[in-house]
Parts: structure tokens; sequence; C-alpha cells
């Protein structure tokens, strides 16, 4: 019996021990499989992170542009920030800076190959630099930001963990990065049309047929644009420039994981496949570490990868925004005698009623009277204002002679306004015989004013006494086209002038050689001139459009280079609304505004412009600057290229006799100017081409200048024209002895 006891009591103990095992083993499987499911919670907390990461890397982690120096061009690629003129770089902008940079290298390759290199290399280099320096700041800023950190947690902290620990995962030190889908789609197209040597005869590039159509990829998503690929060498216009990378960024593709093996494999640029020379490369793959303690104590660490995508169907074009041509229009080419209201003596004075005075004695005195000027004693005529003066002298009360203009001197008076002696202002009698005079008398050298007059006279080849004392009354010579006082004229308006101020002498008119920027000249016959009116051409300026006459010319070389250039600000202007052919749509923007004589157009990319939707337009200096500010931070960048010798073309014209410059009716006169033949005009215009540098894309000078009556380009003698480029202004030297043959109507040979 005490066998058996003890074996059952044997029995007991094993049981009891083969429970416990079992008990231990469960628990044992229950803590590992809650610290398995645990991890798995923990992984899906760090893929969760990552992602997010990888998301919020896009665009929220960002590299500030400075407010002066070489990056500040690229403001116009950056994306901006409430309250700031600078924007910021990001990981989905770089790529446009990239290729901002781009283009300015293939513009300077192109001046080079000209031969026309003023710096557009040397600018080429900066710019690369300045790029470059931009990308690996934002490498920095994308290894060492706080933010990454937080852009990680934020998801990661939204993922149940609860099976592994109570607390959230916490971030592991900073990113690491990888370099995948070398040689993919980047964010950025290019098109033929912006590369500057496109032919639109040919609708052809050389630069992109031979080098850019090499270096693009198409994207599903997009398949109407053909994308620069990222992470490849050798986007260069040759080897003495430097390399431009992107950084793959597919239009259309999402953010996504990718496996450790993937990310490893490829996170040195110089290791794994299609290699590349990116001294510090942006990243486009992102990893960030994680650990966590378990419930029971372990630590735990986690990892994911993820790949940074655009998320946009449709990426962006390689362009300079922010580019600019300036437009410089002539010299100020002033006059005298004209500006400051009715100051001049054959414009205002002599188009008005004048009354002169006798002693007396009965003779003539050379005093005149203007009817438009402030009369004393609230007199409303010369006649009235003289009689007031005769009736203080027969009453013996002292007379106001103050708006009495002397002209030639008696004893005691002096030149000009109220110049009369008190002597000889008591001396006045009355008003002579003929008064008041106007313009018709004055031209007529038996007047009986001219022939009171002609006791003055010192020299006056047309016997017309009156008209060189009221100039001299006044103090003012008469009309020159020289001078400075603030207006700029055409010359057009100078050979006006200069036809007013040979009558004004009493001199036939005799044209001179002169120079001006360039202004719209009415095609449509004017009206008759009058005081202070002088005018032929329009006071505002030129319209550049190829449909006016003094607008490029159409198909020409200035003409394609400017449209090819607004294609590296904008390439999407040829569909501007409403539907217009292309052509159309160039002249519209270049009529959008006058280019001011003797002042500054500038083209560019206005967010007012388009019907509100933005577009390139064409505005004055003063306009440019109020629409687009940033404009003063560039526009007095030197053009980087050479400028021509001569015109890049010219265009002729005769300034129509019968309905502009010789209107019967000027200043009162049936035939004021007497003007034998046509008069002419040479409108010049000069492009200097510019890399893009700070934003300047190239130049334009314009100048008018007299010249034979020649058909636009017949005379085919451009190139014996030489400009002289001023730092206010150009001129331009005429060759002597050129001739007019391919225009047998053509009356009048003037300067050439």
């Amino acid at each position: 019996m005490a066998r058996i006891r003890n074996q059952r009591g044997a029995s007991l103990v094993m049981v009891a021990g083969l429970i416990l095992v079992i008990v231990i083993i469960g628990v044992v499987v229950v803590q590992l499989v809650t610290l398995f499911g645990g991890g798995q919670q923990a992984q899906r907390a760090t893929d969760s992170g990552n992602l997010s990461m990888v998301r919020s890397a896009l665009v929220n982690v960002s590299v500030p542009l400075p407010g002066s120096g070489d990056q500040l061009q690229f403001n116009g690629v950056s994306d901006k920030i409430l309250g700031s003129a600078q924007g910021v770089i990001n990981l989905r902008n770089i790529n446009r800076v990239m290729g901002e940079a781009l283009l300015v290298n293939m513009n300077a390759y192109a001046i080079n190959q000209a031969g026309i290199d003023a710096g557009a290399n040397t600018h080429a280099g900066q710019i690369n630099t300045a790029a470059n320096n931009l990308s690996t700041a934002l490498a920095g800023a994308l290894s060492t930001s706080p933010q990454m950190q937080a852009y990680f947690s934020t998801t990661s902290n939204l993922q149940p963990t609860t099976q592994f620990g109570a607390n959230n995962l916490t971030p592991a030190g900073r990113p690491t990065f990888s370099y995948l889908n070398r040689q993919t789609a980047s964010n950025v197209y290019i098109a033929p049309q912006q590369l500057p040597d496109y032919s639109f005869v040919t609708n052809q590039s050389a630069i992109y047929n031979s080098k850019v159509a090499n270096w693009l990829t198409s994207v599903a998503a997009d398949p109407s644009h053909k994308y620069l690929k990222g992470y490849t060498d050798g986007f260069t216009p040759a080897s003495n420039y430097g390399d431009v990378h992107l950084v793959p960024l597919e239009p259309g593709l999402k953010p996504h994981l990718v496996s450790q093996a993937e990310f490893n494999q490829f996170s040195s640029p110089g290791r794994g496949s299609n290699s590349f020379n990116w001294p510090t490369p942006v990243p486009n793959t992102l990893s960030i570490a994680a650990t966590g303690n378990s419930t029971e104590g372990y630590t735990g660490g986690f990892n994911a990868f993820a790949i940074v995508e655009p998320i946009e169907k449709v990426g962006f074009s390689a362009t300079i925004p922010h580019g600019f041509i300036r437009i410089l229009n002539g010299a100020a080419s002033p006059t005298t005698g004209v500006a400051a209201g009715n100051s001049d003596a054959f414009v205002y004075v002599m188009n008005n009623p004048q009354v002169y005075f006798t002693s007396t004695t009965g003779s003539a005195l050379p005093y005149f009277v203007g009817v438009n000027d402030p009369l004393p004693y609230g007199a409303t005529s010369p006649s009235d204002y003289v009689a007031h003066i005769v009736d203080d002298v027969s009453k013996g009360n002292t007379p106001d002679c103050s708006a009495i203009s002397v002209g030639y001197t008696l004893s005691g008076d002096s030149i000009g306004a109220g110049g009369v002696s008190a002597a000889n202002c008591r001396n006045i009698a009355g008003i002579g015989a003929g008064s008041p005079i106007n313009n018709i008398t004055l031209d007529q050298a038996g007047s009986g004013c001219n022939s009171d007059m002609s006791q003055y006279n010192h020299s006056d080849p047309r016997s017309l006494w009156a008209r060189p004392l009221i100039e001299a009354a006044y103090n003012i010579a008469p009309a020159q086209p020289t001078g400075s006082n603030g207006q700029s004229v055409n010359v057009a308006d100078i050979l006006n002038l200069q036809m007013l101020s040979a009558r004004a002498s009493g001199d036939d008119f005799h044209a001179g050689t002169y120079q001006s920027g360039i202004a719209t000249i009415p095609t449509s016959p004017r009206g008759s001139l009058s005081s202070p009116q002088f005018r032929v051409a329009d006071s505002r300026g030129v319209l550049l459009g190829s449909n006016n006459p003094e607008g490029l010319k159409p198909g020409g070389t200035m003409y394609n280079f400017v449209k090819q250039r607004m294609f590296q600000i904008d390439p999407n202007w040829p569909n501007y609304p409403p539907a217009r052919t292309m052509d159309q749509v160039f002249n519209d923007i270049l009529n959008s505004d006058y280019v001011p004589m003797g002042g500054r157009g500038y083209i560019y990319y206005s967010a007012s412009a388009n019907g509100g939707k933005g577009g390139i337009t064409l505005k004055n200096e003063t306009s440019a600057l109020s629409d687009a500010p940033w404009l003063s931070n560039f526009m007095s960048q030197p053009v980087d290229a050479r400028s021509p010798s001569n015109p890049t073309e010219v265009r002729q014209s005769m300034v129509p006799n019968d309905n502009q410059v010789d209107v019967s009716g000027d200043w009162g006169f049936p035939h004021p100017y007497d003007v034998e033949g046509q008069v002419c005009l040479m409108n010049w215009y000069s492009f200097t081409p510019s890399s893009g540098f700070n934003n300047l894309l190239g130049q334009i000078d314009l100048g008018a200048v007299t010249t034979n009556c020649c058909a636009d380009g017949s005379n085919n003698v451009t190139s014996s024209f030489t400009v002289n480029y001023g730092a206010t202004s150009d001129t331009i030297n005429l060759s002597t002895g050129c001739s007019c043959t391919g225009d047998s109507s053509c009356t009048y040979s003037g300067p050439c």
C-alpha cells in the first residue's frame, strides 16, 4: 500500500510540474504573440510616419531666398510666403531653379557662339553656383530640420501601438537619404521654342535636336510635354559650362514606400546603376528610424523608406518667370520755347491778337500786350487796358504798365514783361492803327503794324518787322529743335518746330539732320495746330506692334528675337484668350502700352495681364514698377552681350506733307510752312541679347533720324549706319553719299 501511495504522489508532482510548464509556455507564447503583434503595430506606425514625412518635405522644408545677391534672381520660381517679398525654395520647386539656370546657360552659349560675349559665360557660371548653393542648402535643411521628426511623429502617433508599449514611438536621429528612379522624369519640361536658336521659319532648334532631346523622357500623366530627366549628368551646352542636375519627381505619381534593399543600393550618387556626379544632390527618398519601449521592457528599433513624388499631374515649364526685355526709346530730344505753358513767341504770342502803343507825339512804341495776359484794372481786353493807362495819365495818377512786354527798349526800359520805365509808361497815349494785330497781318510786310514797327527793325529779310519785336518783348528766341526744357519730341515734331522757327524769323525752311526716339505718327489727317500745340507725333511715344508703321518689322530679326525670348518667360503666351494667331497675340502684347520718348519700357510677366489671369505684357517704366515691384532689383542689370555696331533693322517712311506736316490752317495761316517735297524719317531698331542672368533677357534700343525718302528697306544700307550707344541715350551715324534710288517718287533729298 505504501508503494502505491508513493506512485500516486509522484504522479501528482509530475502533473503539477507539467501544468506549470504548460502555464509558463502559455505565458511566453502570449508574450511573444503580443510582442510580435505590437511590433507589427509599431512598424505600421513607422511606415505611416515616413510617408507623412516625405509628403510634408515636398513643400514644408524650405530655404528662404536672400534679399540680395545672385540667388534673388530665382524669386520668380520660388513659392511665396505671405507678407514676404522673397520666396522659398523647396523640393517641389528646386527643379524650377535648375531649369532657369539651364536656360541662362543655353542663352550664354548662343551668345558665345555668335562671338559677342560680354560677360554671358561668366554669368552662366555664377547662376550655376547660385543654383547649386540653394540645392546644397535644401539638402542640409532636409537633413537637419527638426520639422522632419515632427512630420514623422504627427502621423505615427495616430497609429495604435499599445500592443507593443504604452508610449509612442520616438524618431531616432536625423533622416537618411537615397537617390532612386535615376534618369526618370523630373517635374520640369522644355520645348524647342524655349531654346535661343529656335527658328520660326523652320520651326527647329539645332541645340534642342542635338543636345536637349537626349535629356528628355515621356510622362504617362502628361503625354503632351517632354520632361527633363532627374539624376542625370551632361545637362550642359558645352564642356566648359557647368552641369545642371534635377531631382526625379515624376508628375502623377504618389509618395510610396520602398524596400530597404533598394534604399541601400542607391544611397550614394556614385553607387548603383546610372550613377551621377552631383556634388551635393537633393534627395528624393528619405528614411527616419524610430525606437519604442515594450510593456515588458524591451527596446525595439523600427525603420521605413519612402520616396517623394509631386502628386500633380502636370509639372512646370523651364522658364525665367521674372525675365524681362528692356526697351530704351532713344534720347530725350528737348525743345525750347514751347514748354512752360504759353511762353513761345510765335506759338503763343503771335497766335493771339496783340496791340502796340502810340506815344503822345503819335509815334509807334515797341510795346505789346497779349490778350491772355492777366491784365490790371480788371481789363478784359488790350484796348480796355490801354484806355485805363491813358485815363490814369490824364488824371495825373501813376499808370500800371506791369502787363506790358518790352522788346526793343527805349531809354530807361528793360527787356521783358513789366519793363516799361515810369517815364515811358506816362508817354503812352493810345493804341496804334491796325490794332489789335493778328497772324495774318504779321505775315504781310506792307501792313500798318509792320510799317509802324520798321523804325525798330534790326534785321528781317522778309520785312516782317513786328515779328522780331514780339519775340524780343517776351525775351524768348524763336522755337528751336534743341535745348533743354523737359519736352521729348520725335524728329517729326523737330521738323515741325524747325519750320516754325524759319517762319518766325522770316527764313525759308531747310531741313537738317535730327535724331530722337521713336513716336507713333498718326496716318489719318490731323487738324490744324494752335497754341501751344506743336506736335505731329503722338506725345505718348511708340507702340511696337508690327501692325504699326513704327513697330517691329513683321517676321524680322527683332520680331523673332523678342518672340523667342517671350517663350522663356511664359511658353503659354500664344494661347492667351481669345483665340488668335500667334502673331496677333504677339502684336497685342507689344501694343499693351506706349514706350515713351526718351524713356523706357519693359516686356515682362504681369499677374494682372491677360484679363487678370496673368500673362506677358509691355508697360512703360513707371507703370511697370508699380505693377511689378521686383523689377526694381534688376532693371539696371547691364546686358552681357556686345551690342551690334549697326541697327538690327531699319524702317523708313514718309511723313505725309498734306495731312501731317504742311497742313493748311496751322497757327491761323493758309499755308504756314511752304515746304517743298516730302519729309522722311528712318526708324532704327537694335536688339542686344542677354543671357537671362538677373532676369535680363535682352535690350531693345530705338531711334529715329531724318534721312532720304526711301521706301522701307529699298536702299539696303542698314550696315552703313553705325549706332553709338550712350549711358542715357543712343545716336546713329549716317553714311554720306547714300542715295535714294529705290523710290522714284522721292522729290525731297534730305540728309542721309
